[in-house]
């Protein structure tokens, strides 16, 4: 592999004039192609940060819960630092190397990396042409080109970025198997009426326990969850253009009682419905989306 060469095009940045504690602070945003066993990073004496890798060619290797994964392009994976991870080019295995680009940043709310290590994993696919790369592309060339270079330019666009990454479609990471496709096919048809996951799982002939974890495998989502924001939305809709009494909206979503419904519409969207229905109107919107 001598004809190649560690490649690096990487920005760090200091802010002197940022506010104190931001939310989010940017770090460091790159392109590499590494080809030398010599790349290995450790990240438990890692300063603090989140770290999301992703590769364009070739592959390199991470080590997660002490299992190796391969990361073919395509794949990225999105850590925190410091942590019990490594990752590395595996000199033996690779006569290509290893493309990739890289955000390194600061971010004071947990729960959005917590959204999204729940629904796609450390390690997870991202097409090319996704808003989140595209827009990691452009950080960098930003960076590159020496622009807008504020701590409140940047800051924001990580804030995006991070937004892209919670708005990655669930579905989109696993191909969805027969099985799946019928089940979201049974429930988007009858969840009007008194089904539950058990009802869904007889008719598909599976136990109730393997369609959950099947179903949640391919779609980052448990099927009563599905099943809930099925008859929400449906909900929502009657809500804001009926005058339907709230028996009659429960009814026509599926739910068993009145009381029932508005427990659950009160967990979901922080107020009951009466409340929805007056909320909508004076907002004069159009139409509400979940």
């Amino acid at each position: 592999m001598g004809e190649f060469q560690d490649i690096q095009d990487d920005y760090g940045f200091h802010f002197l004039d940022d506010v104190t504690h931001p939310l989010i602070r940017m770090n460091a945003v790159g392109i590499e192609s590494r080809y030398s066993g010599q790349y290995y990073w450790d990240n438990s004496d890692r300063p603090g940060g989140w770290l999301f890798q992703y590769t364009l060619s070739g592959s390199g290797t991470v080590e997660i819960g002490g299992r190796k994964q391969v990361l073919e392009p395509g794949m990225g994976f999105f850590v925190k630092l410091p942590g019990p991870e490594r990752y590395y080019f595996d000199e033996g295995r690779n006569a290509a190397p290893w493309k990739l680009i890289f955000i390194l940043f600061e971010c004071r709310e947990e729960s959005y990396y917590q959204y999204i290590e729940e629904r796609l994993g450390k390690v997870f696919s991202v097409p090319y042409y996704s808003d989140a790369i595209q827009l990691l592309f452009d950080i960098h060339r930003q960076a590159k080109e020496g622009k807008n270079l504020n701590p409140f330019f940047f800051n924001s666009k990580v804030f995006e970025f991070l937004c892209c990454l919670c708005a990655l479609d669930k579905d989109a990471k696993a191909d969805q198997s027969g099985l799946i496709l019928r089940a979201r096919k049974y429930l988007d048809s009858h969840f009007d009426g008194p089904i539950g996951i058990g009802d869904t799982a007889d008719f598909l002939g599976v136990s109730q326990s393997h369609l959950s974890r099947e179903f949640y495998r391919a779609t980052g989502m448990k099927p009563v969850d599905y099943l809930t924001r099925l008859r929400l939305k449906r909900a929502i809709h009657l809500l804001h253009t009926t005058a339907w009494k709230m028996e009659e909206v429960s009814s026509a979503c599926g739910f068993s009682s009145s009381n029932y419904f508005n427990k659950v519409f009160k967990k979901y969207m922080d107020m009951t419905p009466q409340q929805f229905r007056t909320y909508a109107k004076t907002q004069g919107y159009i139409s509400v989306q979940i």
